[in-house]
């Protein structure tokens, strides 16, 4: 058995290679630790940024590890939220790669890169004169539509995702095709939402479950959900009943029958969800640990905590956790989940500091402690109330 494995180690590049510098720096973003990865991946490009061109000419494949390297630290530092070192990497990527098919996506990229970076202006007219340029690319309107829409410029996002629409219906290739129409019939749904025109956005979400019904059909909770906060319930429970997913399904059922009237049924149903094993099911784990939590016993979700963190790890399976522990009397444990919510809700787009007031809400329901609220409370974005202000 040993000598397959000498046979393979003779195959592994020096560590002080270039490969090996690059399997050293992304082993590292791999551990997670950023930090060191970031540094690395400098290093490594520091290095390739001063070879000759005569090792250039004679190593072409550097080149490819030097675009790899580079697109690698982007991602990293945009994690990090490092915007302005991230554009100027990603200005020396597309001074290094020629490749015509790829030239679009990097300015894309770093169009995007500047908005974040808060140059929000300038990236959004590098993105117009991008999508203008190139009019028959459904991918450049979809980048200036995703863009807008996180600017709050609805209207733009939505003319530039019917270019979009547009744009796609030109593609030859059948596959590209219904990945861009329904990406961009999809957004237009997003759109519709911030709008509140529940009609379009239902009709966009359908044209988009038409193209690729398996992926799309993971997004009805995005549908659902809003739908029953508009108090649109008949419509929602539509949508719940064409949910496969027994435990986000079961949830939402319960949420409806409590919105109208039937707390009796609703309990039921969340009992029911409770009773399923969440390891079972691909996806749905939040709606399992909500349903328990909503019985009103948080031990069962405590059991499993460090495995749904572990296997299917997300911002609301912290919050979940984190309320969990609240229920169970330790608040400082609660506590620090919810700042490691916070921590990556700071990280989305648009980035957020606080937990929304759904959560606030929800937490008051699950937590009868006026001081463990008090405690928890700084976590949440709440607005407060002439009823929720201390007296005087």
């Amino acid at each position: 058995m040993s000598q397959p494995s000498r046979a393979a180690a003779e195959h592994l590049p020096l560590p002080d290679s270039y490969e090996g510098l690059f399997i050293q720096a992304r082993s590292l973003a791999q551990s997670s630790l950023v930090p060191d990865a970031i540094a690395a991946y400098q290093r490594l490009i520091q290095k390739l940024g001063g070879l000759s061109d005569k090792i250039r000419s004679r190593r072409p494949e550097l080149a490819d590890l030097h675009i790899q390297a580079l697109a690698e630290l982007i991602d990293l530092l945009g994690w990090e939220r490092r915007f302005a070192e991230a554009v100027e990497y990603q200005k020396a990527l597309l001074d290094l790669d020629a490749d015509p098919k790829r030239i679009a996506f990097w300015r894309r990229r770093l169009a995007s890169l500047r908005i974040q970076k808060g140059e929000t202006e300038s990236g959004l007219a590098d993105l117009r004169a991008l999508a203008e340029e190139t009019p028959d690319d459904p991918w450049n309107w979809l980048s200036l539509g995703e863009e807008t829409r996180l600017a709050g410029l609805l209207v733009e996002s939505l003319a530039a995702f019917d270019r979009a629409v547009a744009a796609a219906g030109q593609v030859q290739e059948e596959k590209a095709k219904a990945e861009a129409l329904t990406s961009a019939y999809y957004r237009r749904f997003l759109v519709f939402k911030e709008m509140a025109r529940w009609d379009d956005a239902v009709k966009a979400w359908e044209e988009a479950a038409a193209l690729q019904p398996d992926e799309v059909a993971e997004t009805l909770p995005d549908l659902y959900r809003p739908l029953t906060d508009a108090g649109l319930y008949s419509m929602a429970r539509t949508y719940v009943d064409r949910d496969a997913n027994s435990l986000r399904a079961g949830l939402q059922r319960g949420l409806l029958d409590l919105m109208t009237g039937k707390p009796v049924d609703a309990m039921q149903g969340w009992r029911a969800v409770a009773a399923l094993d969440p390891f079972g099911f691909d996806s749905g784990q939040e709606a399992w640990m909500e349903a328990v939590l909503r019985v009103g016993d948080p031990q069962p979700v405590l059991d499993w905590l460090d495995d749904l963190l572990s296997g299917y790890g997300s911002t609301r399976i912290l919050i979940l956790g984190g309320m969990a522990w609240a229920m169970s009397g330790k608040t400082e444990t609660a506590g620090a989940l919810l700042q490691r919510a916070v921590d990556l809700l700071r990280r989305e787009r648009p980035p957020k500091s606080k937990l929304d007031s759904a959560d606030w809400r929800l937490l008051t329901e699950l937590v009868p402690y006026t001081e463990q609220r008090a405690a928890l409370k700084p976590y949440f974005a709440v607005i407060e109330t002439v009823w929720e202000q201390p007296a005087r």
